[in-house]
């Protein structure tokens, strides 16, 4: 009886997906095919390097092996938090199976069954289907790796963030009481879940400060003023990828901006006014030590820094809500291959400075009013 009863909540957690998607079709063939379209994208401006560069590299396997093994490595803790997702959300059919009355070793089976069936999917579609595309020597090689991934996806969900009893909640406002505008108060919510609360936007921040240290390294060690700049274009996609996780979560509640009468100009305006925030600050973190190490050449080359760094956070508000707000991994695509282009235009001349706002003003047009239809 357990058993047929821990079958059923397994169907239900899996075809709720599938629900959501057929009843949303339309929306995720978009979604779909504007990912591919941006992925194709990138291929083809890499592909001579890719295709040639790689292609002549004597290591070429041990490269391969690499990016495997990094896939396996991330893997971990993302699909991690999909089952501490499982085990401890609220909207989870867990919860909702335990207000219904039912046992406790039924849920323990249905658990049981449904991590399983997640890691056998994830697992099962990296050995069967990625592996065997790249053609990799010796497959066995991965077995460490995969167990390493294993303990980062167990490690996740044991330390994730828990569900707090009731008994035990306990309120922190993060906001002060004290009279503001409304939208100083929405722009200083964000910050603080930006800086105190989102686990992967902290994440983002201390990759940024690892490659703050290797930009201070570089410049220590007279490196060529290229590889500063691509530094700081790496961290300022980091930056605009911390904003689009903070994005994402906010879409969960969009009905609470909605309610308060927020227009489409406010809502993008509290983001453009904390990205400008945030670009400013990164910019001046990068700039300073630069300035300082390499004050010869910096007025000539390597000022270049300051405004690529703040460039990703920069565009990010206006290209927003041009496709899926709630997806953040189509928003670091976006503005990093945005990023990229007009980064590169910077970096070749000083008039690419032109284009931020010239692009700024035009992609802003193709989200118009798209606040109260995402």
């Amino acid at each position: 009886m357990d058993l047929k009863a821990a079958l059923h909540l397994c169907y239900w957690q899996n075809s709720s997906t599938l629900t959501r998607i057929r009843y949303d079709f339309g929306r995720e063939i978009v979604l779909m095919f504007s990912s591919a379209t941006l992925l194709g994208l990138f291929f083809y401006i890499f592909k001579d390097f890719l295709q040639e560069k790689i292609a002549h590299l004597p290591s070429q396997g041990a490269l391969v092996f690499a990016l495997l093994a990094a896939v396996l490595v991330l893997g971990g803790p993302w699909i991690g938090a999909r089952i501490a997702e499982l085990l401890g959300s609220e909207a989870s059919w867990r919860n909702f199976a335990t207000r219904c009355g039912e046992k406790p070793s039924t849920l323990r089976l249905f658990l049981g069954l449904q991590t399983s069936f997640m890691l056998l999917i994830f697992y099962g579609c990296f050995w069967k289907g990625i592996v065997p595309a790249f053609k990799l020597a010796e497959p066995y090689r991965l077995w460490p790796w995969q167990g390493l991934s294993l303990l980062l996806a167990a490690l996740r969900v044991l330390f994730g963030p828990k569900q707090s009893a009731p008994s035990a909640l306990t309120l922190k406002p993060i906001l002060n009481d004290e009279p503001t505008s409304r939208r100083k108060t929405l722009v200083l919510w964000r910050w603080y879940q930006l800086v105190r609360r989102h686990q992967l936007a902290r994440l983002c921040m201390g990759l940024i400060a690892g490659l703050w240290v290797l930009l201070v390294g570089l410049a220590y060690s007279a490196w060529p003023p290229f590889l500063l700049i691509l530094v700081s274009l790496l961290a300022s996609i980091l930056l605009a990828a911390a904003v689009a996780f903070q994005l994402e979560e906010d879409m969960r509640f969009i009905w609470f901006e909605r309610q308060l009468g927020c227009s489409h100009e406010e809502y993008v305006a509290v983001y453009q006014q904390l990205c400008l925030a945030l670009g400013l600050s990164l910019a001046l973190a990068l700039g300073l030590p630069l300035a300082l190490l390499q004050p010869s050449i910096f007025w000539s080359e390597t000022w270049k820094v300051l405004p690529i760094a703040a460039l990703c956070p920069l565009l990010l508000p206006s290209v927003m809500f041009q496709l899926a707000p709630d997806r953040s991994l189509l928003q670091i695509l976006v503005i990093a291959l945005l990023g990229l282009f007009v980064g590169t235009a910077i970096y070749a001349h000083a008039l690419g400075l032109l284009l931020v706002p010239l692009v700024i003003y035009y992609a802003k047009q193709y989200q118009k009013d798209n606040f109260y239809r995402s």
